[in-house]
């Protein structure tokens, strides 16, 4: 069965998360993905531990999947010569250098584009491809101070909180994932493929959304609200007898729900609780006598009580106690992916399903080099001529699983 991108051809040179993120989507769901990686040592994270079975990166197994491994020499003319061969016949260039980096070695969109009047060539940079900072470098952390994400996370008064997740390269990621399919839609009507411009800031900035608008539209300045929101009491974490449980009574109806499982049901009539405007004004008040009641009870008790009222809740779940959910299984999102030799890995699984043309996992994250002879035997060349290339330093060829130094081993 195909998928929705088969027949599409991909061409990465991305490092970290932003670059192939986008180019594991798009593999994901079948489109053919070259990754094309530095000879010896490849993407940066291939080299951050812990490692599963001492030899493959959790940062770069996390995006990497669905893609066939390309060492390969940019700082050699011969080596841009092959990956202007490989972009020159594909359908997405996908990259997250810095700005001017590939365009300095010949891999710029206006020569590209001449060349592959149908390609969508998908830039991810820190700042964009305009603006005085387009040149600059950025990262995820930076990016989160920068953007104002870190200005509106974690405790009010407390130190600066970085989100979590890397919030900045997977919103990029996903951002320019939009922005190819938007562009191979285009390219249906019109012929001619597009550059695709897109950054973390963007995308962290799009992210704001809300907290953008309550500014403009209060003059206010957006901070830290910890686990809720900076309006509501009613949609935060509350700290049970033996956890912590967030509460996410949002509606005029889930209110009731909420002070009814709490054997509240007084609140319901307080003209000062009456609707989110007087619940707000009220946020402190609020806050402190829903903790008074709910930290008598654990948080089991809590989310029955509060289920059969409709009231939206959870108990916060660590990452261990997430992979087993059922709800998480029935949706197929924990992948079991088998690494050549080594033995089984996991991952997450595809986010999108479809009823007629459905994604899979038909590639494990490759070793450094494992597709090169076989790209270079599409373009042509012998089997001689490859291993001179090989031999110069050009390409790199599959050395098969090589360990890590000092790795610390991660199972499946």
């Amino acid at each position: 069965m195909n998928s929705p991108l088969t027949g599409i051809k991909v061409v990465e040179i991305g490092v970290a998360m932003a670059g192939p993120f986008c180019a594991m989507m798009l593999g994901d769901y079948g489109a053919d993905v070259i990754k094309i990686e530095r000879t010896e040592v490849g993407d940066d994270s291939r080299s951050w531990p812990p490692f599963f079975h001492d030899a493959m990166g959790y940062y770069y197994a996390a995006a990497n999947r669905n893609k066939r491994s390309l060492a390969l020499d940019l700082k050699s003319p011969e080596g841009v010569a092959i990956a202007r061969r490989l972009i020159e016949d594909a359908d997405v260039f996908v990259h997250n250098y810095r700005l001017g980096a590939l365009d300095r070695i010949g891999l710029d969109w206006d020569s590209l584009s001449k060349a592959n009047p149908r390609l969508i060539y998908c830039g991810i940079s820190g700042f964009g491809a305009s603006g005085p900072l387009s040149t600059e470098p950025a990262n995820d952390l930076f990016m989160q101070a920068y953007a104002g994400g870190m200005s509106i996370t974690g405790e009010p008064g407390g130190s600066p909180a970085k989100m979590g997740m890397s919030v900045a390269d997977i919103g990029a990621g996903l951002f320019s994932t939009v922005g190819v399919m938007m562009a191979l839609e285009a390219r249906h009507r019109t012929g001619r493929g597009q550059r695709v411009d897109t950054s973390l800031l963007e995308g962290q900035v799009s992210m704001l959304a809300h907290f953008l608008t309550r500014h403009f539209a209060s003059g206010e300045i957006p901070g830290p609200s910890g686990s809720g929101s900076l309006g509501s009491p009613t949609y935060r974490a509350y700290r049970a007898s033996d956890n912590w449980i967030i509460v996410s009574a949002f509606n005029q109806r889930m209110w009731r729900g909420l002070c009814t499982a709490l054997e509240r049901t007084e609140w319901i009539d307080d003209p000062r609780f009456a609707d989110a405007r007087g619940r707000s004004q009220h946020r402190p008040l609020m806050i402190e006598m829903i903790q008074e009641v709910m930290q008598h009870h654990p948080v089991a008790y809590w989310e029955q009580r509060l289920r059969d009222n409709e009231v939206p809740c959870s108990a916060i779940n660590t990452v261990d106690k997430v992979v087993v959910q059922p709800q998480v299984q029935a949706r197929d999102m924990i992948e079991h992916i088998d690494l050549e030799g080594l033995g089984m890995m996991s991952m997450a699984g595809l986010p999108i399903k479809f009823s007629e043309t459905p994604g899979a996992v038909r590639l494990p994250p490759a070793r450094l080099g494992q597709h090169t002879a076989g790209i270079l035997a599409q373009l042509g060349y012998d089997a001689a001529r490859i291993e001179a290339l090989a031999d110069s330093g050009v390409v790199g060829l599959d050395k098969g699983w090589v360990p890590v130094t000092g790795a610390a081993s991660g199972g499946a």
